[in-house]
């Protein structure tokens, strides 16, 4: 696996949970784990007759997270996620949240850079007078399997179940979550180091969603932030060369 590849992985993994957690947290009334806010969205709105409207925000977060994590709609994920980013980034400049939009805005970012990356796949609409192929990256081996449906359907439950029952919300989510780990382990793709780095992601996914209920959570995510950070660097200084192309020598016997 290239550092390219390996960046996409970790930003659509980053930013998938961000989206998926801070939806099910607005379902749940703020009693799920999360990342970013508000919880209190739909209480807010509803003094304004938008309630239904905040709870449209919250469920398309999830789908656009949970597109994004199942690697297998992961650029339909993105694309979709582009709107709701400049709107929630123009609602934040417009009520002056304090540091809400320079977070915002480091997500447009990053949201931008995926679509970036993959920008061979929209060759087509440039050229739209030619016949364009789009060659498969080797990313799009990873969600080709059972897990990653499986991880899209506890997904739909957890959001049918997060207004009513919390338990099954956290059952489900971590169901979910576990599904599209396995996804990315099962698709053969990634090496040991590989694996560790990308299954890292979803162990800090666990400690932030069962951060009230686990002991010690905020240690064991700090740990894990601590992990990442060290390894990853190795790692894309490991992979700088690995894919330089070694021309052949040949000998000449006298």
């Amino acid at each position: 696996m290239r550092n390219k590849e390996l960046l996409l992985l970790l930003i659509r993994l980053f930013l998938g949970y961000i989206f998926f957690s801070a939806g099910i947290c607005k379902l749940t009334g703020g009693n799920f784990g999360q990342v970013i806010g508000p919880p209190w969205l739909e209480e807010a709105l509803s003094k304004y007759g938008l309630g239904l409207f905040a709870q449209v925000v919250a469920i398309s977060q999830v789908l656009c997270g949970m597109l994004l994590l199942s690697q297998r709609f992961s650029l339909l994920g993105a694309i979709m996620l582009v709107p709701m980013n400049i709107a929630i980034l123009s609602v934040t400049v417009s009520m002056k949240w304090a540091g809400t939009p320079y977070v915002n805005t480091v997500f447009l970012f990053l949201n931008l850079l995926l679509l970036g990356m993959e920008h061979h796949k929209f060759r087509f609409l440039l050229q739209a007078n030619q016949a364009c192929q789009i060659t498969p990256a080797a990313t799009d081996r990873i969600g080709q399997n059972l897990f990653s449906w499986l991880g899209m359907g506890f997904s739909l439950l957890t959001i049918t179940v997060a207004p009513f029952n919390l338990l099954l919300t956290y059952i489900f989510a971590l169901l979910a979550l576990g599904a599209f780990a396995l996804t990315i382990v099962r698709s053969g793709l990634a090496k040991k180091l590989d694996i560790a780095l990308l299954m890292l992601p979803f162990a800090a996914m666990v400690f932030v969603t069962l951060g009230k209920q686990l002991p010690y959570a905020t240690w064991l995510l700090g740990g894990v932030i601590l992990s990442e950070a060290l390894l990853l660097p190795y790692r894309l200084y490991l992979g700088r060369d690995r894919h330089q192309v070694v021309e052949p020598t040949t000998a000449v016997l006298g």
